[in-house]
C-alpha cells in the first residue's frame, strides 16, 4: 500500500516533456476502422477485468497485480522501486478515478496521453527521441534476462544461453522451470553461477486455471513475464528459440520508460488470420476491426514496470487465466485474406495484440502497408536484435563449459603444485 502521500502529485516531468516535444505523424484517413483507445473501449475492458478479480484474487496477490476493486491496497512497488510506484500512482490519479468499490471513471485526458505516447514512438524513424540524448547510460536500469523452459526444450535453452553468454556476460539471468528434470537443473546450476532458477507457480494457479499445465496453450508466458517484472522491474524475455545478436538495447530501454512494453510485429501476418473468434468475443471485439492489424511475436519482449505496463500485463494475464480467452476451443478463425475458416490460433500472441490495441493507437497505413506500431521494437532500434531459431538446439553447451572449467581448474592446480 502507498504510504508517502507527499509525492503523489509529482508525476515524471521528464516523461511529459519528452511527449510534448513529439509531433503527430498519424495521418490516417477518417475511414480507418482499426481499433484504437477510446473511453468506451477502455471502460468495457476494465469492466471485463473487474468481473474476474475476485476469482483470480489469490493469483493476483501472488503476482503483484493490482485490483480495481481494492486499488489502494493492491498497488505495490515492483522490485522495491517506490519512486517508480509514486509515478504510476500519480498517473492513475490523473487519468482514472477509482472509487473504493471499484467504480471507474476514465478521463478524456487519458486518451490524449495515450495519443501522445503513440505519436512519440511512431516518430522515431524520422525524429530522434528526446530521451536518447537527455538520459545517460548509467541511468538505464539493467534488465534481467528471462527464459522459461521444459525438459523437452533443454537443448534449445542451451543454444539460447550460448548467445546470452556472448552478449550479456554481466547480466543477471532468470530461468523459469516449466518442467526441467533434476539432471538438467543441476547442469544449469553448475554452468551458470549468475542464473537464478525460479519454479513456475503451477500450484498457485492450477486450482483456478487448470489449462496452465497444457504448455502448448502458452498461458504460462504472460504469468512468467508478470512475475519477472514484479521481481526485477525491467526484463528482456526470450523464448528458448531466441538467439541474441547484440547487447545494445539502450534506445529500446529508454523508450520503454514511457511505453513500458515492446515486442516485434510480423508485417504481412494479420491478427484475424491467426486468432480464434472466441478470443475476440471474450474482449467483446469484432473481427473486421482487426483486419489490418499485424500480429506480433510474444517470444521476444522487453518490459519495464510503469503505468502502461501495469495495465497491459493485468489485461494479458487475466486473459491467460481464462480458458475461454487464451484457448477458446471450438471457435474458428476467419479473416478477409483467407477463403473460408481455419482452426489456426496463436494463443499468447493473439491475446497480446488485442490487449495492446486498447492502449496504443495504430500507426500510419498506406498502400496496404502499416508503419511499425508504437509498441514495435523497430520504432526504437532498426537493427536485428535477435533471431528466431526453432528446432535448433545445442546438446552439449553446458557440458562443454563444465569440462572446460574443470580443465582450467586442473591446469591452475598443476601450476601451483609445480
Amino acid at each position: 500500500m502507498i504510504n508517502n502521500y507527499t509525492l503523489l502529485n509529482q508525476c515524471n516531468s521528464d516523461e511529459i516533456e519528452s511527449l510534448l516535444h513529439s509531433t503527430s505523424s498519424n495521418n490516417n484517413k477518417n475511414n480507418d476502422t482499426r481499433p484504437e483507445p477510446t473511453i468506451e473501449r477502455l471502460h468495457k475492458l476494465f469492466q471485463i477485468l473487474i468481473s474476474h478479480e475476485n476469482e483470480y484474487r489469490t493469483i493476483f496477490d501472488y503476482l503483484g497485480i493490482f485490483r480495481f476493486n481494492d486499488f489502494y491496497n493492491t498497488l505495490h512497488p515492483f522490485a522495491n522501486n517506490t519512486k517508480r510506484l509514486q509515478n504510476i500512482y500519480c498517473l492513475f490519479q490523473q487519468y482514472i478515478n477509482i472509487s473504493d468499490n471499484g467504480h471507474i471513471v476514465i478521463k478524456q485526458n487519458f486518451i490524449s496521453y495515450l495519443k501522445l505516447v503513440s505519436n512519440y514512438l511512431s516518430n522515431v524513424i524520422k525524429n530522434k527521441h528526446l530521451t536518447w540524448s537527455k538520459t545517460t547510460k548509467d541511468k538505464i536500469q539493467k534488465p534481467v534476462i528471462i527464459l522459461a523452459a521444459h525438459s523437452l526444450f533443454y537443448d534449445a535453452l542451451q543454444a539460447s544461453m550460448r548467445t546470452i553468454n556472448d552478449y550479456f556476460k554481466n547480466s543477471t539471468v532468470a530461468i523459469y522451470d516449466l518442467g526441467l528434470i533434476t539432471t538438467q537443473l543441476n547442469m544449469i546450476k553448475e554452468n551458470c553461477e549468475r542464473c537464478t532458477i525460479i519454479p513456475f507457480p503451477f500450484a498457485q494457479i492450477e486450482h483456478v486455471a487448470a489449462h496452465i499445465r497444457t504448455l502448448r496453450y502458452f498461458a504460462w508466458k504472460p504469468i512468467v513475464v508478470q512475475d519477472a517484472v514484479h521481481r526485477f522491474g525491467s526484463i528482456i524475455y526470450g523464448d528458448t528459440s531466441i538467439r541474441y545478436k547484440t547487447s545494445n538495447f539502450d534506445r529500446l530501454l529508454l523508450d520503454n520508460l514511457i511505453r513500458g512494453f515492446s515486442c516485434r510485429e510480423l508485417p504481412g501476418h494479420y491478427l484475424p488470420c491467426f486468432t480464434s473468434f472466441g478470443t475476440l468475443l471474450w474482449f467483446q471485439e469484432t473481427i473486421s476491426t482487426f483486419d489490418d492489424i499485424y500480429i506480433a511475436e510474444a517470444g521476444f519482449l522487453a518490459v519495464t514496470d510503469n503505468f502502461l505496463s501495469r495495465l497491459i500485463l493485468k489485461t494479458w494475464v487475466t486473459c491467460a487465466l481464462d480458458e475461454k480467452c487464451i484457448t477458446p476451443l471450438g471457435w474458428t478463425t476467419r479473416c478477409k485474406r483467407i477463403v473460408g475458416s481455419t482452426m489456426i490460433h496463436r494463443y499468447d500472441q493473439s491475446a497480446l495484440v488485442v490487449t495492446l490495441s486498447f492502449y496504443f493507437f495504430p500507426s500510419l497505413r498506406k498502400n496496404n502497408q502499416t508503419d511499425p506500431a508504437p509498441y514495435d521494437m523497430y520504432t526504437s532500434m532498426q537493427e536485428n536484435l535477435a533471431e528466431v531459431r526453432r528446432n535448433a538446439g545445442d546438446r552439449h553447451y553446458f557440458t562443454a563449459r563444465k569440462i572446460h572449467h574443470l580443465q582450467q581448474n586442473n591446469s591452475i592446480a598443476t601450476i601451483k603444485i609445480q
